[in-house]
């Protein structure tokens, strides 16, 4: 058997980047209107509350406002989430550097595709201190851990979108000046 073409190849990777990216953004509305009212401000709150002072205000805050057990679940619903928004992410990182053309930009898209299982890995431990503050005595040692994965997850996930959005322009710049790829 014959492996497949790269045109094949690119098709799938087109397909499948297309369907992740949008089964990511039906999913993230889909979220929004199950936890309603509690609102993804305030998750993220949570996630980068810093203090046990902070946390506990956020949980005494949900618990007066019927808001805590969606945020209990919020907990359970984020790594469905997590598993579509890594695979989104890294392949546009890796679809999006291929319609370039341009080696050095298709080069990159397989790192970046890489480094967003990072980003993962640190929102997967990040939700697991997340689930102990919210399940048991509040210690700063899961409120710091939350603290500053989130900000690293954050961080990591900012720069592949911005270099998808780099793969973006520098796309539709080569088109704009006639260019074949």
């Amino acid at each position: 058997m014959e492996p497949p073409s790269w045109s094949a190849r690119f098709s799938r990777l087109r397909q499948l980047f297309w369907l992740f990216f949008l089964l990511t953004i039906g999913y993230m509305i889909w979220v929004r209107s199950y936890l309603s009212p509690l609102s993804s401000d305030e998750l993220v709150q949570f996630e980068i509350a810093k203090t046990v002072n902070k946390a506990q205000a956020i949980i005494g805050d949900w618990k007066s406002s019927g808001k805590y057990e969606l945020g209990v679940k919020s907990t359970y619903l984020a790594y469905v989430f997590m598993v579509l928004y890594t695979l989104a992410i890294a392949l546009g990182c890796r679809f999006i550097s291929l319609c370039t053309g341009n080696e050095i930009m298709i080069k990159g898209g397989k790192g970046f595709s890489l480094l967003i299982v990072l980003a993962t890995i640190c929102d997967v431990a990040e939700n697991i201190a997340l689930f102990r503050t919210l399940h048991g005595p509040i210690r700063q040692w899961n409120v710091s851990i939350a603290y500053d994965l989130a900000r690293v997850k954050f961080s990591i996930v900012i720069v592949c979108l911005l270099f998808i959005l780099a793969c973006l322009l520098y796309w539709g710049i080569g088109k704009l000046a006639g260019e074949n790829k």
